[in-house]
């Protein structure tokens, strides 16, 4: 790494607080679950002011959760996931943030204003 931080030590300095857990995965991304309430906050963080930004939103999609039977009880109860995939093209890293969502019609704000792309995987 040159010296240079980890991702999450970078992340960690700012957000520790918003930030609702980290989930181990088998594909080795760092996957962050952050609240709806702060989701906006972070990931304008992580496009315009994290130093080798995550300019390009790869994926965004949405899984329903109220049938899974076998869920990490360490990670947070939800309905529904929000998953928002990124890349840092001069970092050659990915970041994978996840936000819980309740109930049966919940909804999230858009992040058309941050990535452009992201409207057409909100329709």
């Amino acid at each position: 790494m040159n010296g240079e931080k980890s991702l999450l030590s970078e992340i960690s300095e700012r957000y520790d607080r918003i930030i609702l857990s980290q989930q181990q995965t088998s594909d080795g991304v760092l996957t962050l679950w952050v609240s709806a309430v702060n989701i906006l906050l972070f990931l304008r963080y992580l496009k315009y002011e994290i130093s080798r930004p995550f300019k390009m939103l790869y994926d965004l999609s949405a899984i329903d959760e109220r049938r899974r039977r076998l869920r990490d009880k360490s990670l947070p109860d939800s309905d529904f996931t929000i998953v928002y995939f990124l890349t840092s093209y001069e970092r050659n890293e990915d970041i994978r943030i996840k936000v819980p969502l309740k109930g049966d019609y919940p909804s999230m704000m858009s992040v058309t204003d941050i990535w452009a792309s992201a409207n057409w995987y909100e329709r």
